[in-house]
Order: structure tokens, then C-alpha cells, then sequence
């Protein structure tokens, strides 16, 4: 559409396109999903958020059941690559009312849809939303934008490699601030926590990297998963070995387990880890 930039427009264009962006957003719609703990509701308004939202309880139910059995009330829970907030919303009734949830998103669009999940679901006391990429380093850097649709995953900061290595060209590009958790803590920005989700579509790595000092520490987490691949899981439980944690479960996600059915190569296949300190 071409409009004069000299004009304003007529009183029956102003209305039209009003009604027009009015139904656009009243066309998105709240999934509600329930189990025996509680109702989780989720603003929709891409194909994408729909299908992360009616799948929460089968996409990874291995995350799911670790979430149940871990999350106590007034835990600190931190989601690092909480997307639109699927797992945020449902850590909220076991944390209850005295815990808190940290919530890292980096994608703006994907942050701006977890923000309004938190509030539908009177979450916001409780929950802290950071827009910031976690890393091994604190700084300024591209965030490299596979796709701009809210739910998205695999974009990137500081390359343009998704999570398989494959080689992207991003259709947005921001200058995003990143920080490691170990500063956030050390300034009081966060608490340290005591559960953490690590999902971050091949840079797990280096968020741990940037949490040395809070995984040999007094207050380190109790329990830990992390999103692990092929390309760097020798690595990951070296490194985790060497700051006092050992693997205590792994589990595939519904994607990886109808991955399998088909006769992928199972080492090929990423999976997630749960950690825990070797002593408990």
C-alpha cells in the first residue's frame, strides 16, 4: 500500500483500517492447557505459538515430569531460553507464591509474547523477564535473527550458525546485550537459583561457562538441565564433572523419540541432561 506522507487520511480509510487491525488482533486466540496441577493459558497469534502451547504436556515430558518432581515452594527457578514461556508458566504453582521464576529471552518477539504469558497467568510478581542473552562474557553483540515470528527458536548471538551448525542468513539483526549469570548475580540483579533450564539451541556451553562461580558455590543449583547435542556432549559432562556435577537422567523429546521411530542415528539425536551435584 502507498499513502502520501502529506495527507492524512480521510475519515472512512481512518475507520476501515481501524476494524481491519482490530480483527487482525482479535484473531489470535488464549489456549488454555490444563493437568492435574494446574492451568496454563497462552496468548496465540502465529501457527508457532499455538503448537509450543498444545503440546507443553508431550513435547518434552521428561522436562515436564523433572519440573514436578524437582520445583519446591520458594524455589528460584531459571528459565534460560524461555522462549514464549512455556515453562515459566508452568513452574508458577510450584514454585507458589514465595518463589520466584527468572526468565531469559533474547528474541524480542518471542520476549514480548512471554511477558503477556506471564501476566495471563498472574504471574508477574513472581517472575522477572530478562531480554538479555546469557553467555560466557559480558558485552554487546549481533543477535542473529533466523525468523522474526514469536515462538522461533535457533537464532543466534555473535554467528550465524544455528544449533546443527548449518549456516543461516538472518531476516533481522539486533545489537543485544549479553551477560554471564555469574555477573547478574554478583550485582544482585538475580538470585542465585536453585533449579535451572539451560535450552539455548547449541550454546549451552558457554552460559555455563559464564556460571563458574555459582556451580561451585555455597548456593549453586541443586539440579540442572541442559539441552545437549552430539557436537559438544564429551565436553559438557567433562565440564560438569570437573564443577561437582554428574549426569543423573537423560531423555529425549517427542521430536527426538519420533526421530528414533524412523531409524535416526540415536547419538545424533539431541537430548536433554539432568545434573545434579555428585554428592547428593
Amino acid at each position: 500500500m502507498i499513502v502520501s506522507g502529506t495527507r492524512r487520511p480521510n475519515i472512512l480509510t481512518s475507520r476501515f483500517f481501524r476494524l481491519r487491525f482490530a480483527l487482525a488482533q482479535a484473531l489470535g486466540m488464549t489456549i488454555e492447557v490444563r493437568s492435574d496441577v494446574g492451568r496454563y493459558r497462552f496468548r496465540c497469534r502465529s501457527y508457532t505459538e499455538y503448537k509450543r502451547a498444545v503440546t507443553l504436556l508431550q513435547k518434552e515430558e521428561g522436562t515436564i515430569r523433572w519440573l514436578r518432581d524437582t520445583l519446591r515452594p520458594g524455589d528460584t527457578f531459571c528459565d534460560i531460553g524461555a522462549n514464549i514461556g512455556l515453562y515459566s508458566v508452568f513452574s508458577g504453582p510450584l514454585v507458589g507464591e514465595t518463589g520466584q521464576i527468572l526468565s531469559f529471552e533474547p528474541h524480542a518477539a518471542n520476549a514480548l509474547s512471554l511477558m503477556q504469558n506471564i501476566a495471563l497467568n498472574g504471574l508477574a510478581r513472581r517472575t522477572k523477564v530478562i531480554s538479555a542473552a546469557l553467555g560466557d562474557r559480558n558485552g554487546f553483540f549481533d543477535f542473529n535473527i533466523i525468523e522474526a515470528t514469536a515462538g522461533s527458536a535457533m537464532s543466534q548471538l555473535g554467528r550465524t550458525l544455528d544449533g546443527h551448525e548449518r549456516p543461516f542468513v538472518p531476516v533481522l539483526r539486533e545489537c543485544k546485550a549479553a551477560f554471564t549469570l555469574d555477573h547478574l548475580v554478583s550485582e544482585g540483579v538475580v538470585p542465585p537459583p536453585d533449579v535451572v533450564k539451560i535450552d539455548v539451541d547449541g550454546n549451552e556451553l558457554l552460559v555455563l561457562d559464564g556460571m563458574r562461580i555459582l556451580l561451585t558455590s555455597a548456593k549453586r543449583p541443586r539440579s540442572i538441565q541442559v539441552e545437549v547435542s552430539h557436537h559438544y556432549e564429551a565436553e559438557l559432562d567433562a565440564f560438569m564433572d570437573t564443577h561437582g556435577y554428574r549426569a543423573h537422567e537423560r531423555h529425549r523429546t517427542d521430536i527426538g523419540l519420533r526421530k528414533l521411530a524412523r531409524g535416526a542415528d540415536p547419538v545424533l539425536i539431541a537430548h536433554n541432561a539432568i545434573y545434579k551435584p555428585s554428592a547428593a
